[in-house]
């Protein structure tokens, strides 16, 4: 699955930096290169984050049971370290965004009443539920790490 999820993350970094690179080579305007910096950086971070929480959770050391519980252990805290690493990625992502629109923005009227506009409320709709969805994974992650640990506590008894 972590080979197919590199895969999934090489084909969105072609489409997306070879999509604001062209259309910054043909339209030449401001607006777009600014958004392909935006997007270039983004993805350099989240391909660096990506790469420092997948960083020995290949294979495990060895070919033992506690290698892969240990394994299985450090893919968990990954994969709990990651919720909160894509959510602040996502608020620097939408902050970015609204800015772009917003600086492009022909009447430029006051920030409250753009980002309370309809054409903008739906983003809040959609952060509200990702938000929940985060808070959920991570409460199934913890309870899933704590199970893990017990089960890792229960191999190093000395009475087994």
């Amino acid at each position: 699955m972590m080979r197919r999820f590199v895969i999934v993350d090489v084909i969105i970094t072609v489409v997306f930096c070879g999509g604001t690179l062209g259309w910054t080579l043909i339209s030449r305007t401001t607006d777009a290169l600014v958004l392909a910096i935006g997007v270039w950086f983004f993805t350099a971070v989240a391909w660096t984050i990506s790469y420092l929480l997948r960083r020995d959770a290949w294979a495990p050391a060895t070919l033992t049971t506690t290698a892969f519980l240990d394994l299985s252990i450090l893919r968990c805290r990954r994969r709990h370290e990651s919720i909160v690493a894509q959510s602040v990625l996502y608020v620097l992502i939408l902050a970015f965004d609204l800015a772009w629109i917003y600086a492009g923005r022909a009447d430029r009227a006051s920030l409250i009443p753009f980002l309370l506009s309809p054409g903008v409320a739906w983003v809040w709709v959609v952060t509200a539920v990702l938000a929940g969805i985060a808070v959920l994974q991570r409460r199934r992650l913890g309870r899933e790490l704590a199970r893990l640990g017990e089960l890792r506590r229960q191999f190093d008894r000395p009475d087994r």
